[in-house]
């Protein structure tokens, strides 16, 4: 046994109690009995030499589902398995990928469940997306000859602070993989702080700039019917804070749309508007706009994308507040000029490339929200052009996807 691994598998076996009752009590609110027996390693899909992905939910699975159609239609001859942490994710993979891939949740990082797990799979070669170590499965692929590789690799300066037992633990993780594909020139170089070896890591790019996979690539329709600007995924105390700038601008005959984050919100969100005494329409309770209507909530689901569509302007919500904000790739992809505030840490690199493209606006607070609002309503041709260079930059991004495979069909020799 790894004498390096010995703290973690100690810690590991100590939070087993907590481990298996959050297991237990996520099978029970969501999983079902699937969700338990595949985390434990149990009913994974038997298979003959598959090309295994991993995401951990929802925000992985959308950002790889590019690569994933890519190498379905390049290699069909090659089983494809996805595993998740959550089912949400399993749900969204299932939604866009239907038949082309197996699915299962991914073991808890105990030795037999790994073995289970790999002994059931036997993959030719795995692909874990973005951050997850997991010492004891990425040692097992290692003594089974498993190629193991990440992909938009990103690493935390957090993780770089972890105390010294878990940071010898991830080393010996990074010393079983055979490529680090690095979403960025500074997440590369935690990764050699780490302790990867320097040949194995190097930077492809963010593959969540990659040209999306539509299911339905019509064009969506108009939900409003006015001209209007959209605060999209806002939280607690954005909409009131956005109201009130609202109503201190000239309108130009434009609405401003509310789509929080959390629709079942609406009745608080309603009770903060309250005071202003603008004409406000709910789009849950198929309220009609008309000439007077300032405000626009949209509290319904699935709609966000259609919304986003036919602005004139968006600001990305939970950025005002240190909520970390929101995808704000969609916007930029539609050519939309973008608003956001200072609180954007979970899109850090995101946000930071295009502000250096010049290609959206970031306020510090609602005095310069209003400035910008201001200006951006009154000037449409700046409104164009930053919306122009959102789309030009997105666009010399989008066969990054590409970029990733050709460095996987290498690496796992594909085909």
């Amino acid at each position: 046994m790894n004498r390096e691994l010995l703290p973690y598998r100690a810690a590991l076996w100590l939070a087993s109690p907590l481990l298996i009752g959050y297991t237990l009590w996520r099978a029970a609110r969501d999983g079902g009995t699937d969700y338990l027996r595949q985390r434990l390693g149990f009913e994974a899909p038997l298979m003959h030499a598959p090309l295994w992905a991993h995401c951990a939910s929802v925000g992985e699975v959308k950002a790889v589902l590019p690569l994933l159609k890519a190498i379905r239609t390049r290699h069909p001859e090659i089983p494809l398995v996805v595993t998740t942490n959550t089912p949400a994710g399993r749900e969204v993979l299932l939604d866009r990928m239907g038949g082309d891939v197996s699915h299962t949740y991914l073991p808890l990082d105990f030795a037999p469940c790994v073995a289970r797990f790999l002994k059931r799979v036997q993959p030719r070669c795995a692909v874990v997306m973005e951050t997850e170590l997991w010492p004891n499965l990425y040692a097992h692929c290692a003594a089974q000859g498993v190629a193991l590789v990440m992909i938009n690799a990103r690493l935390s300066e957090r993780t770089l602070q972890a105390p010294a037992p878990m940071r010898r633990a991830y080393r010996h993780a990074l010393s079983n993989v055979v490529a680090i594909l690095a979403k960025s020139e500074k997440d590369a170089d935690r990764f050699l702080r780490l302790g990867a070896v320097r040949e194995r890591v190097e930077t492809l790019g963010n593959i969540k700039f990659a040209r999306p996979v539509e299911n339905n690539p019509s064009a969506p329709a108009d939900l409003v019917g006015r001209p209007y600007w959209l605060a999209a995924s806002t939280h607690h105390d954005e909409e009131l804070r956005i109201a009130r700038i609202w109503q201190r601008l000239p309108h130009a005959g434009q609405v401003l749309v509310i789509a929080p984050r959390h629709p079942e919100r609406r009745q608080a969100i309603l009770k903060q508007l309250m005071p202003l005494g603008m004409e406000t329409a709910v789009r849950s309770r198929g309220d009609a706009l008309t000439s007077d209507t300032q405000i626009y909530l949209a509290d319904t689901l699935g709609e966000l994308h259609a919304l986003i569509a036919h602005a004139s302007l968006v600001f990305m919500g939970g950025s005002l507040i240190p909520r970390g904000g929101h995808n704000l790739l969609e916007p930029a992809r539609l050519g939309k000029a973008i608003l956001v505030g200072p609180h954007m840490d979970n899109f850090a690199d995101e946000t930071q490339s295009l502000l250096a493209a010049e290609a959206i606006s970031m306020v510090r607070n609602d005095r310069e929200l209003g400035y910008a609002l201001e200006r951006l309503q009154a000037d449409a041709e700046l409104r164009a052009a930053l919306g122009r260079r959102a789309a030009d930059f997105m666009s010399r991004q989008a066969d990054v996807a590409q970029v990733y495979l050709e460095r996987l069909e290498a690496v796992c020799r594909l085909g």
